[in-house]
């Protein structure tokens, strides 16, 4: 299957690099240089998109880029939404060319910005052992009616091409999407968005866990604005039996 996969996957490259230089090339929505099919050049990828080791200077709840010495950031002193959540981080800011990145990549459909992704969330996973990711499920029928998730598609490429543990056992219960919904609505959806995949799956799924849930898991999702989606799986998660839910996401909206 992995063979499979990077067959695709080249065919794909191959294919989005020959569109690319017919319809005049893609420049880096950086530095404006060609950067053929992905819209980030390999300079701007090394200096704007480096994967952070050191989380010393961000707060230990949400993630977020620290003002103060004090570990957690002002909004998570006054409440602290992320309950089940024991750690998020998120890869990058989203801000100016990401916005743009990301825009591209979810609403415009460009696929060939998944692997730049995963090659990011990989980057991140190097320096951790046993990692067991858990991918954020999209709405009902979504990938039908679209032909993709891009959630569903990084899992892929974390599976495939660098041999992570994937476990699709969540499913989602609201079908409207998040970014039609204010902080409040939000928030009033914790605890009733998500729930574990039914019984019949879950049991083909843990099989090599010899039937039980992992003690830690990795939630994985694209964009953290209040953390209600990472906190709501969280506690589905932690209410099945895990002991440990990190979560990381591409970006944070600060």
């Amino acid at each position: 299957m992995h063979f499979v996969f990077e067959v695709e996957q080249f065919l794909l490259k191959i294919i989005r690099f020959v569109f690319s230089n017919l319809a005049g090339k893609n420049n880096c929505i950086i530095c404006g240089k060609n950067s053929f099919y992905i819209p980030v050049c390999s300079a701007c990828s090394s200096l704007y998109f480096s994967v952070q080791k050191d989380w010393s200077d961000r707060c230990l709840f949400c993630g977020k880029k620290l003002l103060s010495l004090y570990n957690r950031c002002m909004k998570c002193r006054s409440e602290k939404l992320l309950v089940h959540t024991d750690r998020l981080f998120p890869l990058f800011s989203y801000r100016l060319w990401n916005k743009t990145l990301m825009f591209d990549w979810k609403i415009g459909g460009n696929r060939c910005i998944s692997a730049f992704f995963a090659e990011k969330i990989n980057c991140f996973f190097s320096d951790k052992s046993n990692v067991v990711i858990v991918p954020v499920p999209p709405r009902k029928g979504k990938i039908r009616k679209k032909g993709w998730d891009q959630i569903d598609e990084l899992a892929c490429f974390l599976r495939w091409r660098y041999g992570f543990c994937i476990l699709k056992i969540l499913q989602r219960l609201s079908t409207q999407e998040q970014k039609k919904l204010d902080r409040e609505e939000r928030i009033g959806r914790i605890n009733n968005s998500y729930c574990m995949t039914s019984p019949r799956k879950l049991k083909r799924i843990l099989k090599p866990f010899m039937g039980k849930i992992p003690e830690e898991v990795w939630l994985l999702d694209d964009v953290s604005t209040t953390g209600a989606t990472i906190e709501s799986c969280s506690y589905v998660l932690k209410s099945a039996g895990v002991k440990k839910v990190y979560a990381v996401t591409l970006f944070t909206v600060d």
